[in-house]
């Protein structure tokens, strides 16, 4: 069969149908695809100056963007933010927040609010840097 290049979105479907089929049949407590989207931001002035966006998928929350603008850091505005998602977290009965950051961002942020290291990739995104990948087990 050739190989082909397409449209990211049509290929991107067809693999998430493809694979959600396999989980189903592979494990039918993972059947469910309902997914929430949460949103929180922080405005001054009618500007956006914190946001915090994540999403809700088997009983765990994934943290997808976060951002503090630089001018508002130390203000408790991310502290804020992630308190809030966590109470929405455990709201829709999530075990645990999980989240990527790379190391010149938030990690020492992050485990102040008791999120812990699970892995990391090394050399990521260039030599002397890394990427983590952090949870919170929240039950």
């Amino acid at each position: 069969m050739p190989v082909e290049r397409i449209d990211y979105e049509e290929a991107k479907k067809a693999m998430t149908t493809h694979l959600q089929a396999d989980t189903e049949a592979k494990r039918p407590a993972f059947a469910s695809r309902e997914k929430t989207l949460v949103c929180f931001v922080i405005k001054d002035e009618g500007e956006i100056v914190a946001g915090i966006n994540g999403e809700i998928f088997w009983h765990n929350m994934h943290i997808s963007l976060f951002s503090v603008h630089a001018s508002y850091r130390g203000r408790g505005c991310g502290s804020q933010l992630l308190q809030k998602m966590e109470a929405e977290a455990v709201n829709h009965s999530c075990r645990m927040m999980y989240l990527e950051t790379l190391s010149w961002q938030a990690p020492d942020f992050y485990k102040k609010h008791g999120f812990e290291i699970v892995g990391k990739l090394d050399g990521y995104p260039i030599a002397g840097e890394c990427q983590y990948y952090m949870r919170k087990l929240l039950v």
